[in-house]
């Protein structure tokens, strides 16, 4: 099993491993470097700098609790400690153990991304037991510093059980994708005349009066059907942010990824998602997307691509701005795909398959960072070049999710409220 120490400097560390942090993580780290004297309940670096860095810097833990910065002593703010470069900074004895933690989490892959990082947090934190605090009845120390800065941050002490700070505890679960339901049943529907399971909770029962004035009595359950409202869970989100960040990501990675989790592809508007259609041809071999997103009830359809995160998207020569031949080449593999379309025979090979009659369908496809453009103007003005294809970037994919966790975070909090 990896370990790690708190005698060496970390990036040594994890050079000598073989181990690396993602790009969100190594940037939450360079943010946060420094040499803090936090004797004697640890020595070294802390953890929680490092998730009030990320906290900071955006993450998906931003989107799931708001902070109040201003609680905060040396044991979780890094700014009030001596900063110094990353290559200097020694872990503590709760870093070390995070980051052990993280790494297994990441296994088998070399790359350690800021999901990884905050699962381990939450393992530590919800998994193992704290110790209790000497001389205070009723108070803890706990495995990790990350779990006292949700604490203060949130208005309790540093000492307070997990237990007895549920939206703590709400926000730690939803980091590591634990179920906060645990009442799930299920009812049987008829869907397109097969007969499918949905998950529901039992809510309560009430009486509904009829038109004759009789009372009968009805169960009221609540139903969890994220693909219908394109819902995303802060895990989920995590993973695709470790993937997007990760150096060593392949395009097969993103593919499952997103077979697995449709509903990032919500940027398009669809109802089916079927990955890899083989679109057949005669004298050559067959033409395979990536995705064919379906709505049959207003005959739409997109046909989508994913290209690498890092791939380069932009060209800038002599004060003139273009998409780079990456781009050029993804745009010339889905117009070929759309031209399959234009045959008759293909439309009909289509329909007998899917129900529904593709002609033109829009298309589209994942590529690079927004961070290539050097302005929205710029943006708009290269993309109007290319009126065929939508292009969007992993960045714009995992804004979109976020905006969509923001909203179903906004709605649970108004609905505690009224």
């Amino acid at each position: 099993m990896i370990s790690f120490s708190s005698r060496q400097p970390l990036l040594r560390q994890l050079a000598k491993k073989g181990l690396e942090f993602d790009q969100k993580l190594s940037r939450a780290f360079e943010v946060c470097a420094s040499k803090p004297d936090v004797h004697p309940e640890d020595s070294g670096f802390p953890d929680s700098y490092i998730t009030l860095s990320l906290y900071r810097l955006n993450s998906t833990l931003t989107q799931l609790v708001d902070l109040d910065d201003s609680r905060y002593n040396l044991f979780h703010e890094y700014k009030l400690a001596p900063p110094c470069p990353p290559e200097q900074v020694i872990p503590g004895h709760r870093l070390c153990a995070v980051l052990t933690k993280a790494a297994e989490l990441a296994a088998p892959s070399r790359t350690i991304g800021a999901g990884h990082y905050l699962k381990a947090v939450v393992a530590l934190t919800l998994d193992e037991p704290a110790f209790p605090a000497p001389g205070f009845e009723s108070q803890v120390i706990h495995n990790t510093f990350s779990a006292e800065t949700l604490l203060w941050g949130l208005g309790h002490s540093a000492w307070t059980p997990i237990e007895e700070a549920p939206e703590v505890r709400d926000v730690l679960s939803a980091l590591d994708g634990r179920n906060l339901i645990d009442d799930f049943q299920y009812l049987v529907s008829v869907e397109a005349k097969r007969l499918v399971f949905r998950p529901v909770s039992r809510l309560d029962g009430f009486a509904m009066e009829r038109d004759d004035g009789l009372a009968t009595e009805r169960l009221a359950v609540l139903t969890h059907l994220r693909d219908q409202y394109a819902g995303v869970t802060a895990d989920e989100l995590l993973e695709l942010e470790d993937l997007v960040n990760s150096p060593r990501v392949k395009e097969q990675d993103l593919q499952r990824f997103f077979e697995n989790h449709s509903q990032f592809l919500r940027i398009w508007d669809f109802r089916e998602v079927f990955p890899q259609v083989y679109l057949t041809r005669e004298d050559e071999g067959p033409l395979i997307p990536d995705f064919l997103l379906l709505d049959r009830e207003i005959h739409k359809a997109t046909i989508v691509d994913l290209k690498l995160p890092g791939a380069k998207t932009v060209v800038q020569k002599q004060n003139r701005e273009r998409f780079s031949a990456l781009v050029e080449e993804a745009r010339a593999q889905l117009l070929e795909y759309r031209d399959w379309f234009e045959n008759a025979d293909n439309r009909r090979e289509m329909k007998k398959r899917f129900g529904i009659e593709v002609f033109r369908p829009r298309l589209g496809v994942v590529i690079g960072s927004a961070s290539e453009f050097s302005s929205p103007y710029q943006r708009q003005k290269i993309v109007s070049r290319y009126p065929e294809v939508e292009i969007a970037t992993y960045d714009d994919i995992l804004a979109h999710a976020q905006r969509r966790l923001a909203l179903v975070k906004s709605a649970s909090r108004s609905a505690e409220t009224d």
